[in-house]
């Protein structure tokens, strides 16, 4: 091969990184960047790395947070930052409906249960948040009441609901040899991005995130929005309050808590997820296809980190280390993007 071609190659090379930087934005770069080299390690020094059963695996692991990451990730979008409160409503939530399995009311009902709780905690903490509340400690006071609530409702024990029930099929069913929890989330990953890319309410999350002014002067108030992203986020959560109470048939107000997460509390794992994901907690910029990803990285590196023997506290601190990098990266690439302006 000639000098000629191999500059030719060269040239042809960056062009195709460049136009992939500039498509993907240089965030996402380092992201999939990030994620080869973990996947690289993890491949050339676990030896049960690189299998189809430890693939089902970490995404089986990244469904439940990339779920909650899904529904948060609605919240950022529209310029609210974070709801600090996920975990305490999927706490209130696993409550309700273990104690509605437990009177014998079924999965049904049981559910819509949930559910209606968990729209009612998301629209009092939108409805606070759009009408000039700090996203920040109205969150805060809302975990505070809702994890109270679930402590009293429950007397802090233990509820359980006896096997077979109407729930199983969603805890521990599979479908073409996936848990059914992983295609669910596959499920709501897909069509949460279609209704951002596709929809007239997409398109306004993203205007409002990205200038409420705008937004405003368009008649797109940020009360109603507010109310509307907080609701997702609350459905997202009770959602896997019912997952994850139907594979193990009970509930308690710390099963989301770090003491029984061996990677941390929820509520970081979910915020980490958002954060490494690529999405700005500003508003406007970013998707829930990031966070679905956010989720997957997350839980690769997890599983190596297990597969390594690491305990507890390593994994816990790698979790924080992911959101420190993803704060620093985003801010250095918008940082250089302005001095390009």
């Amino acid at each position: 091969m000639t000098g000629r071609t191999i500059s030719g190659v060269h040239n042809r090379a960056l062009a195709l990184i460049d136009r992939w930087v500039q498509k993907y934005s240089a965030l996402v770069v380092v992201l999939v960047a990030a994620f080869l080299v973990v996947f690289i390690y993890g491949m050339v020094t676990a030896p049960n790395f690189l299998t189809v059963f430890n693939f089902k695996t970490i995404i089986r692991d990244a469904a439940l947070v990339g779920i909650m990451a899904i529904g948060l990730t609605f919240v950022t979008l529209s310029g609210n930052f974070f709801l600090l409160s996920m975990k305490e409503t999927a706490a209130l939530c696993i409550i309700a409906f273990a104690t509605s399995m437990s009177l014998g009311y079924g999965f049904p009902i049981s559910f819509l249960f949930t559910m209606a709780i968990a729209l009612l905690a998301g629209a009092m903490q939108g409805l606070l948040i759009g009408l000039g509340g700090n996203p920040i400690v109205v969150t805060l006071g809302a975990a505070g009441l809702f994890f109270g609530l679930g402590s009293w409702w429950s007397d802090n024990l233990v509820l359980s609901f006896r096997r077979p029930h109407g729930a199983e099929w969603l805890g521990t069913g599979s479908l073409f040899g996936l848990p059914n929890i992983t295609i669910a989330f596959i499920l709501i990953a897909i069509a949460a991005e279609m209704t951002l890319r596709y929809t007239t309410f997409g398109r306004q999350v993203y205007l409002i995130g990205a200038n409420r002014a705008a937004g405003k002067a368009t008649g797109h108030e940020n009360l109603s929005m507010a109310i509307k992203v907080c609701i997702i986020a609350s459905v997202c959560s009770a959602f896997v309050a019912v997952a994850f109470s139907a594979q193990v048939s009970s509930a308690h107000v710390n099963y989301f808590s770090s003491e029984f997460g061996s990677s941390g509390d929820m509520t970081i794992m979910v915020i980490a997820t958002v954060m490494v994901g690529g999405n700005s907690i500003m508003g406007g910029f970013g998707s829930t296809l990031r966070s679905s990803l956010g989720a997957i990285f997350i839980s690769t590196v997890d599983n190596m980190m297990v597969l390594h023997g690491f305990n507890s506290g390593p994994r816990v601190l790698a979790v924080g280390l992911m959101i420190v990098f993803s704060i620093i990266v985003f801010a250095l690439l918008r940082r250089g993007s302005r001095a390009l302006e």
